[in-house]
């Protein structure tokens, strides 16, 4: 048995948080336990905020830092179980660097707990919700409806332990001892802990429950004393409990009669004195780096020759002795080419000793990282095989090997590249290593000089030396001139300053509100579903590739007939390696929340919660979604994730919807007048008396699947891939490096439906369906401008929509961010500016040509994506279509969809100013219906005119220019 921490509880403001510092540096497995309840505080055992606040100063700076537990009682902790409630938690315990919370849930320390089930499902929650610290459940029989399903689970959450403390919080000894969590959950042992009973229960536990495993003791009634007539922290007591476990031992030493398991038949251990010599010194935390990496070198080297006893050889002929021929079997030569791939970055104080040994061995480096969280996957971030030459025998350079997952991975990445024959040259391994690489690489022998028994919780070998990196480099803690540098390598424990973990063991998932998918979102075989992968938050990869050993990117078959079959669009952070999409949620506004997580406003592992959140009206299925190459820029799943992906979000996948279908009420002035003069009568339903409409409405942020829009306009994907790299200022590298990666979410603003009667009866062609596709212009569609005729054209596709939807049928209005036919407002503005100072002032002549000029193409809209949301929708049929682009009416038509009549903008309701844009587009080939007969007239065109601007910036001269334009558009 092993302790891995002695805790001290009760700490406060009687003692000087220096002094606690001292005996942290002295004993590195001490943590100090801090007692949080609200009306106590200030009291002894609980300290005031200030000190508090001195303590968590000094343990940060500390080095080792100190270890902090926080004891939460009272409200604080009936807050958390009873509502759920994390504030208090994230503000003061996290801020404050504790990376151990326990929760002390009995009534005598001030705790009433209401309903255990809520309480249970509230811990679970924070277990999920803040994976950064570990939580501990204090377990007494009072508290066993908390921690006894705890126990019970076969996959516990890794950030969990139990404390057994029968006596809760009196100092009384407990006659027995439950044994440990037999699931992997660490325990630890309470109750009448002190100077004059540790000794006698640490061995108690060692012979008995605990033999075998690491567990931690906690204690705090018995290291009071009394002060001049105060309660006070004695200091004291405390050394005096370390220098008693320090005489019975931290670790406890393997039996004599129990000798160790033997190593797998894969494994070629060194029993060689020298090397043990040389390994000793190793081990040694005082040894500065310099020694460090010479001993390295070193035992690399004579290990390196009982790795390569067997190389083939081949005869040589040409050997001449000065006494003679060499002739036979005594004239030899290496005759397989030999690579040696050191893992970077412990690996490299390997490569000189080999090199020397095989002078003539190629070198490639492999980079892979694995964070020290339990079930963690090697992430490969370098990678300099070649794939034209592939050696005939590969040796892996690893100079320790704990649980093995890197080296497996290295292994697997070999078998890949063609490596027929591969070892692996380490200096120290586990038992437990060893024995996973047999069962997983039986073909691979192991070369190392000694085996050690015990991995600990954060992946480190016990006694070990380390992290090699660390020790060849002088790196620990960031820099190599901190005090007790080395030290912290060796003692400090994974529960000190614990990782942040992306990904979750558990899922916030809630069962849906409402269903639209109906049989669609059924899964015959959910245990297909690939379990979330546990990453660091601290672990960003600047690019993967195609091959990566960790890249696992999950299903994603589009155009499937099924959410199951096809699988979810996976883009968040949390889950780099199995992300099926390059980009992220919201487009532009993904910068946004960065600076939400950067400034601390948000926690970057906050799960959303879905389940109030599904859509208000039934939207799909249709046969559409199932068409590859119909839809390729929505996820036609997107508005119903907790429906379509309730599996996923069970087992802990962060999956995000990129469409939400709500209802709104929305009021124009336009809509009002109308009801004035009578174009629009209220019904009560969809329009109201006051001129409210009521409307259904779905935004929706793009999904490109990148083959399907490659095939959209005629190129290839790689070159598609290659133009959105090039001119996005290689700002998404994975376009190139991830051929694998199918789907792509672009930083563009995407769209919103609006809906004027019911949604479900879009897709009958028997229902009338009065529809406008819409592309932003927000000068004129909000603030009015009369340059150009969006506003009108949108308010007359709304009046014609409501009077549809009041006739019975649907009136749908798509609105498209595509500012400045996508070409953006500023330099739609620069536009401005040249037609209107050109000579002759704005021409309905030059409208297109001004564009060219400043934007070198006159549109980006490129419709021929357009039509994916009418598919989204349902619709086969449009019997009036609310616009005049030839370029829109051509995209749905070429998809199947049909229009039966198109519909012009009203002469009357063209601004003044704008009968330039409408004259030009007509004369280009735009549906001019009769109101604009006479606008294909070149005659005509020359005579439309808009306002003309100087080059005046003089406010009261610029303020009289824009008047003078002549001429309309239907002559």
């Amino acid at each position: 048995m092993s302790l891995f921490a002695v805790g001290f509880t009760g700490v406060d403001d009687s003692v000087d948080p220096e002094l606690l510092r001292l005996v942290s540096d002295r004993y590195s497995h001490v943590e100090f336990g801090v007692l949080f309840r609200h009306d106590k505080e200030g009291q002894p055992r609980y300290p005031s905020a200030a000190w508090v606040d001195d303590l968590a100063a000094v343990a940060k700076g500390a080095m080792p830092p100190m270890r902090l537990s926080a004891h939460v009682c009272g409200s604080y902790c009936s807050d958390l179980l009873n509502t759920g409630d994390l504030q208090w938690i994230r503000e003061r315990l996290l801020r404050a660097g504790f990376t151990r919370i326990q929760l002390c849930a009995t009534k005598v320390n001030g705790v009433e707990i209401e309903n255990f089930t809520v309480a249970l499902k509230n811990l679970r929650k924070a277990i999920h919700e803040i994976q950064e610290v570990e939580w501990i459940v204090q377990a007494s029989e009072e508290t066993r409806q908390l921690w006894e399903p705890l126990m019970g689970e076969q996959n516990p959450a890794h950030n969990v332990a139990i404390l057994f403390n029968a006596s809760c919080g009196q100092g009384k000894v407990p006659d027995t001892f439950i044994p440990p969590a037999r699931n992997g959950l660490r325990s630890g042992y309470a109750g009448g802990l002190g100077p004059a009973t540790v000794a006698t229960v640490l061995r108690t536990l060692r012979d008995g429950v605990a033999k075998g495993r690491s567990i931690w003791l906690d204690m705090e009634s018995n290291l009071r004393s009394s002060v001049d007539g105060v309660d006070t922290f004695d200091i004291t007591k405390a050394q005096a409990v370390c220098k008693i476990v320090e005489g019975e031992g931290w670790e406890q030493p393997l039996e004599p009669d129990l000798p160790p398991p033997p190593p797998p038949p894969n494994a070629r251990i060194s029993n060689h004195p020298l090397l043990a010599h040389k390994l000793t010194l190793m081990r040694d935390a005082g040894t500065p780096p310099r020694d460090f990496r010479q001993l390295l070198r070193e035992v690399t080297f004579h290990i390196g020759y009982e790795a390569t006893a067997k190389l083939v050889t081949v005869l040589r002929s040409d050997v001449i002795s000065p006494c003679g021929p060499v002739v036979g079997n005594k004239a030899v030569k290496l005759s397989e080419n030999i690579a040696l791939i050191p893992i970077l970055r412990a690996g490299l104080g390997m490569v000189d000793a080999m090199l020397e040994l095989l002078p003539n061995a190629v070198v490639h480096h492999l980079g892979m990282f694995r964070s020290h969280i339990k079930d963690s996957k090697p992430i490969e971030y370098y990678s300099r095989l070649p794939k034209d030459s592939v050696a005939d025998l590969a040796f892996i350079l690893e100079p320790c090997i704990a649980t093995s997952k890197t080296a497996s991975a290295a292994i697997a990445k070999l078998k890949g590249w063609g490596a027929p024959k591969i070892a692996v040259i380490s200096i120290i391994a586990s038992h437990q290593g060893l024995s996973e690489l047999q069962r997983a690489h039986p073909d691979v022998d192991v070369y190392t000089v000694c085996v050690d028994h015990a991995v600990r919780r954060d992946g480190f070998l016990v006694p070990g030396f380390g992290d090699v990196g660390d020790r060849q480099f002088g790196t620990p803690a960031g820099t190599p001139m901190m005090k007790n540098l080395y030290g912290s390598v060796i003692s400090v424990d994974s529960t000190k300053g614990s990782p942040k973990i992306r990904s979750a063991s558990a899922s916030p998932y809630v069962e849906p509100v409402t269903k639209v998918l109906g049989e669609y979102s059924q899964y015959l075989d959910p245990d297909n579903i690939p379990e979330v992968t546990l990453t660091e938050a601290c672990a960003t990869a600047l690019t993967t590739h195609d091959g990566s050993y960790g890249c696992e990117p999950v299903l994603m078959n589009w155009g499937a007939s099924s959410p199951e079959l096809r699988g979810p669009v996976l883009a968040t952070s949390r889950h780099p390696n199995q992300r099926n999409a390059i980009g992220a949620h919201s487009g532009g506004y993904s910068i946004y929340r960065a600076l939400a997580v950067v400034s601390k406003a948000m926690d970057d592992s906050y799960m959303p919660k879905l389940a109030m959140t599904t859509p208000v009206a039934r939207i799909g299925p249709f046969p559409a979604w199932n068409d590859p190459k119909r839809i390729v820029t929505i996820d036609p799943y997107g508005h119903a994730i907790s429906e379509g992906f309730g599996p996923w979000l069970d087992r802990g996948y962060d999956i995000r919807p990129t469409i939400a279908v709500t209802k709104a009420h929305i009021e124009l002035p336009e809509c009002r007048e109308a009801l004035r003069t009578g174009r629009l009568v209220a019904d009560g339903n969809v329009l109201s008396s006051d001129g409210q409409s009521f409307v259904t409405k779905a935004a929706i942020e793009p999904v490109w699947y990148l083959p399907g829009v490659a095939e959209r306009f005629g190129v290839s994907e790689d070159a598609l891939r290659e133009a959105i790299f090039k001119e996005t200022n290689s700002m998404y590298p994975e376009l190139l490096t991830r051929r694998d990666v199918k789907l792509f979410l672009p930083p563009i603003g995407g769209m919103t439906v609006y809906i004027w009667g019911d949604p479900e009866k879009i897709p009958d062609e028997n229902v009338p369906l009065t529809c406008r596709v819409h592309d932003e212009c927000n000068g004129s569609d909000v603030f009015g401008s009369d340059i150009c005729t969006c506003r009108p054209y949108l308010t007359h596709a709304i009046e014609e929509c409501i009077k549809t939807a009041q006739q019975g049928g649907t009136g749908v209005c798509v609105y498209f961010r595509k500012e400045g036919r996508a070409l953006g407002e500023v330099t739609k503005y620069l536009v401005y500016n040249m037609r209107k100072r050109q000579e002759g002032g704005d021409k309905a002549t030059e409208y297109f040509n001004c564009t060219k000029e400043v934007a070198g193409v006159t549109d980006t809209r490129f419709q021929v994506l357009m039509p994916d949301v009418l598919h989204w929708l349902g619709i086969t049929k449009i019997h009036r279509f609310i616009s005049m682009s030839d370029m829109k009416h051509d995209a749905i038509v070429s998809t199947g969809i049909k229009i039966e009549e198109r519909v012009e903008i009203p002469p009357e309701m063209v601004p003044k100013d704008a009968h330039v844009e409408i004259a030009a587009k007509v004369f280009a080939g735009y549906h001019s219906g009769k109101s604009y007969e006479t606008a294909t007239d070149e005659a005509n065109l020359s005579k439309v005119k808009g306002r003309e601007y100087t080059s005046a910036t003089e406010y009261m001269k610029s303020v009289q220019e824009g008047h003078g334009a002549e001429g309309k558009a239907q002559g």
